[in-house]
């Protein structure tokens, strides 16, 4: 067991079908981003610990502990990370020692959430650090089955769409909870336009009715998106879904800052936007084609004017 271990975690971006993958055997294209995120442990002496840079106050507690009905407030500051290291303890049946974990995150927290999928982080990043600290040798598989159980258990619903990518790294074809395939993408530049607006997605699917013709219309849309190579078919799949998207999804789905930003992305021909996540307010994904970076530089100055932050994107690498 080494002294200590620090797992580098990525966050996520849906490119697209991320209201539809929230069915049984929904589709979605999910890519894990680099993001300043990390989760260190070590062994403690006496009791576990856990701490963070987000303002929580610190947590102490014996790790069998956690295996009691009562012992997981699910509205606590602390629910999905102390569900975490349960579902890992129900899965492997014990640790060898109480742990230390510290939590480094540069993805917000509450209001101030980036829409990385800061929950899905920690999860994520806490199975695999005990896995790597206690050699427990679980493949991805079980990993994303560990963290995608905590996730549901706490939040109470959600396709796992975010726990695929980001236990698994780079873009990801997910099919609800039983299909994981890595995508490879062209070599196509990528950035996000953050709004500054956070919003919990749980909230948006249950005001969304949404038919079950919007369904096989979505996942027809990413099944084709998977396959092509040419950027110009790519974009199209992208409004493709985003109009889809527009149709269907109730209220203010896509606000004034997003919609600026679509119409100054996709007026580009080598340019290709899409509302990532529940919509609402939060990010832009968005792909380039060889565009130069001075007209990126002054696409980045004009929506700065308007509120809205651009910056390079970097997909974060398999972990296969």
């Amino acid at each position: 067991m080494p002294k200590s271990v620090k797992v580098e975690v990525p966050g996520k971006l849906f490119i697209a079908g991320e209201y539809a993958v929230t069915r049984p055997g929904g589709l979605a294209i999910v890519a894990a981003v680099a993001a300043d995120f990390s989760v260190s442990i070590k062994a403690a002496k006496g009791l576990s610990k856990m701490r963070t840079n987000v303002g929580l106050d610190g947590f102490s507690f014996k790790l069998q502990d956690l295996l009691r009905s009562d012992m997981i407030d699910l509205k606590s500051d602390w629910n999905f990370a102390l569900m975490a290291i349960k579902k890992m303890l129900e899965a492997v049946g014990s640790l060898k020692s109480e742990v230390e974990i510290e939590i480094q995150s540069g993805l917000g927290f509450g209001k101030n959430k980036k829409g990385y999928g800061s929950s899905a982080a920690v999860v994520c990043g806490i199975v695999k650090a005990l896995n790597q600290f206690f050699n427990l040798k679980l493949s991805l598989m079980e990993e994303f089955k560990i963290a995608a159980d905590a996730h549901v258990t706490v939040q109470g619903s959600g396709s796992c769409g975010d726990i695929a990518a980001i236990i698994y790294g780079g873009t990801v074809f997910y099919r609800n909870r039983d299909l994981i395939e890595p995508l490879l993408l062209p070599d196509w530049d990528s950035y996000v336009i953050a709004t500054g607006k956070s919003v919990k997605t749980g909230e948006k699917l249950e005001a969304s009715k949404l038919s079950e013709a919007f369904f096989e219309r979505s996942d027809d849309i990413v099944k084709k998106l998977s396959i092509v190579q040419s950027f110009t078919d790519f974009k199209q799949g992208l409004l493709k879904n985003q109009e889809l998207l527009r149709e269907n999804i109730s209220g203010n789905y896509v606000t004034e800052k997003l919609d600026l930003a679509l119409k100054a992305v996709n007026s580009h021909p080598r340019l290709a936007g899409k509302i990532s996540g529940a919509g609402f307010g939060e990010n832009l994904i968005v792909f380039s084609d060889a565009v130069s970076q001075g007209e990126i530089s002054l696409l980045m100055q004009s929506l700065e004017q308007k509120g809205m932050k651009m910056e390079v994107l970097k997909i974060a690498e398999s972990a296969r």
